[in-house]
């Protein structure tokens, strides 16, 4: 039924139409969301970062700005320059920002449509541009596009990374495609193979994840092209079929990826994270499912931005769920293999979905559980399904699936549109996420920061919304994996409230930084509420603060790098409220040994100049000037160079 309507569709108009009216029904079921504001690290990630707010296109500002990154081991330059682009022309507006992911995601829509065609053709052994690879191409266009899975990674701004990655590596797999789908000659592969090498290199600098298209390539050689010519002949190398090397291939990938896993679980330290290598590899197995619940059968209730909540694994039976699923993930990966031959979709389906989790989701101590990880890892499952449901042979019973598919289809676009309404302002998004996820302390806590900032718009109900606040931000304490979040605001919202300050609660967030794991995001935290004591908005007496910005550096789990950064806060701690600069040189040094960057070396510069001691000055800014080999920091050290010379001019006139 549904075949035939499609049919006759693309037998009356071109495909591309449909493929258009796709487009606009995506973009109306996301354009709630678009009017949403920055979550989650959106805030510390592009709008605190001052190198992408640039105001010309001059070299050196989008320079500094394509370097600004300091997420991954790249810093995703790309990412980074196209937000740097969007506040260039919008602001930093978060309608344009979430416009702009929309209009990438529309775009990758239509890449998935060209590579979906050239693989059904391949595998329906039909050169031509059939009217059935045509209507399949465009559903599973249509079912990726409305997916609500994919929603993070549209109306989460800042994973944007995630989606231009996709964006170029799905553009490198097209051009593959389109160039395995003629004739191989070296005349027609010199410009198919520069285009797939840039696309990849453009899809790894907006994000690291951009490698694993190297492998779905592979991957699509061997379970759709499966190493034949254009004839369909396999080809040959010295004797050996191209088939046999690709398999000789996977098997030596394995054992590559067990040996370079040897030394994470060989020594599985915790980290700055609350689990140690193994029971991340055993959580990621239950976690495999939770996402496979979401492909096939996403409800609003399991969606959110926050899943820290998500149970870990301590061994193999602890949840016993891990044994199952570990069994379940070795059961499906041999019945795939046994079904290769006669069903070779099913292996491509579970292959695809296994490779685009490799980097995110095996042994490198990430997060254990975020939906933009499944941006691209849903695609292989969506073009099996298609294909298989039309090629059912149940004639009496067709009509009824495509029925049932159809309305699968429209309730997948029914549940982005309500997610995307739900993300369409701060308090209903907040609102649901925690009564979705009680036990989330990130969801508790946003909750309270939304009854703070309530606080302030609406001062005649402040004691209501402090109350309610303390409540949420009590539940983010009690919560399954409690972040520090919540204790910071609770000194923020007692100095704002002008009560006294909880000795047990300063007293509780310094052993937290002592001693439980120093999540990353305690820097922002430390960073914030130094901030808040400088300008005399928090009242924590000042020798309690000291001992709050300094509990880290007994932090087993704090790297040289945070360590770093808790001296650099200590050294603008004492500058700003003590005017010690003696003390404020100690700590930069301080921070210098543990890491020797460019800001320390400003920092120390700027305590210099205000000492009178022009010749340091000067002589930090040349190491930081040195150090800057990017010159993502040039506007800052030539500010500083300015501030030298004004400083050293005012202290001769005198």
């Amino acid at each position: 039924m549904l075949g035939t309507f499609l049919n006759q569709i693309t037998k009356k108009t071109k495909p591309l139409y449909v493929l258009f009216l796709i487009l606009i029904i995506t973009f109306l079921a996301y354009s709630p969301g678009l009017s949403g504001d920055y979550v989650f690290d959106d805030i510390a990630n592009i709008v605190e970062n001052s190198k992408i707010a640039i105001t010309s296109l001059d070299y050196m500002s989008l320079k500094a700005a394509f370097w600004s990154g300091d997420a991954g081991p790249l810093g995703r330059p790309i990412s980074m320059l196209s937000f740097a682009l969007n506040h260039y022309f919008t602001g930093f507006a978060p309608y344009f920002f979430k416009l702009t992911n929309l209009i990438i995601h529309l775009m990758n829509g239509v890449v998935l449509y060209f590579i979906s065609l050239k693989l059904f053709e391949n595998i329906s052994f039909n050169r031509g541009a059939s009217k059935k690879s045509q209507y399949l191409a465009l559903i599973v266009s249509a079912i990726w596009l409305i997916h609500p899975l994919n929603l993070t990674s549209v109306l989460y701004v800042v994973q944007r990374m995630t989606s231009l990655s996709t964006f170029f590596g799905l553009l490198a797999l097209l051009i593959y495609c389109n160039w395995r789908s003629k004739p191989l000659k070296l005349s027609n592969s010199i410009v198919p193979f520069v285009g797939i090498f840039l696309a990849l290199c453009c899809s790894v600098f907006s994000k690291e994840s951009g490698l694993l298209f190297i492998g779905l390539i592979y991957w699509v050689e061997l379970c759709i092209f499966k190493a034949s010519d254009f004839e369909r002949k396999p080809i040959v190398f010295f004797g050996i079929k191209l088939s046999y090397i690709l398999w000789l291939g996977i098997v030596f990938t394995i054992l590559g990826l067990v040996y370079i896993s040897l030394p994470f679980v060989g020594n599985p330290s915790l980290g700055n994270r609350d689990f140690n290598t193994i029971e991340r590899l055993y959580s990621e197995s239950r976690v495999i499912f939770y996402y496979l619940k979401m492909i096939f059968f996403p409800l609003l209730s399991d969606l959110s931005l926050y899943h820290d909540d998500f149970e870990i694994s301590k061994n193999i039976t602890t949840p016993i769920t891990t044994l199952y699923s570990i069994v379940g993930i070795f059961f499906i990966s041999i019945f795939s293999l046994f079904l290769f031959k006669k069903l070779p979709l099913v292996l491509f389906s579970w292959g695809w979905f296994v490779i685009s989790h490799l980097m995110e989701s095996t042994f490198i101590s990430l997060e254990l559980m975020h939906e933009h990880r499944n941006y691209f890892a849903s695609i292989g499952f969506i073009i099996a399904g298609v294909y298989g449901l039309s090629e059912c042979k149940f004639n009496r019973v067709r009509s009824l699936i495509y029925i049932v598919c159809a309305i699968y289809i429209l309730n997948l676009a029914f549940t982005t549109w309500q997610r995307a309404v739900i993300w369409s302002n701060l308090v209903d998004h907040a609102a649901f996420e925690v009564t979705m996820h009680p036990s989330s302390d990130r969801a508790n806590y946003q909750m309270a920061r939304i009854y703070l900032k309530l606080m302030e718009k609406e001062p005649e109900r402040k004691v209501y919304y402090a109350d309610q606040a303390i409540k949420y931000l009590i539940q983010a304490h009690e919560s399954y994996r409690p972040a520090n979040g919540s204790w910071f605001a609770q000194l923020h919202l007692a100095s704002y409230l002008d009560n006294p300050i909880s000795e047990g609660i300063i007293q509780q967030l310094i052993y937290n930084l002592k001693n439980h794991p120093f999540y990353n995001s305690n820097i922002g935290f430390l960073s914030a509420f130094t901030q808040c004591q400088i300008q005399q908005n928090c009242n924590v007496p000042h020798d309690q603060a000291i001992l709050i910005i300094v509990a880290g550096l007994s932090n087993p789990t704090a790297s040289s790098d945070v360590k770093a950064e808790i001296y650099k806060l200590l050294a603008q701690y004492f500058v700003s409220v003590a005017a010690d600069y003696t003390k404020g040189e100690e700590f930069i040094l301080d921070a210098l040994k543990n890491k020797n960057d460019v800001s320390g070396n400003l920092l120390l510069a700027q305590i210099y100049r205000m000492k009178g001691n022009y010749t340091f000055a000067r002589k930090y800014v040349q190491i930081a000037k040195e150090l800057d080999v990017r010159q993502s920091w040039y506007k800052e050290i030539s500010i500083e160079n300015r501030n030298i010379e004004h400083a050293e001019l005012l202290g001769n006139q005198k």
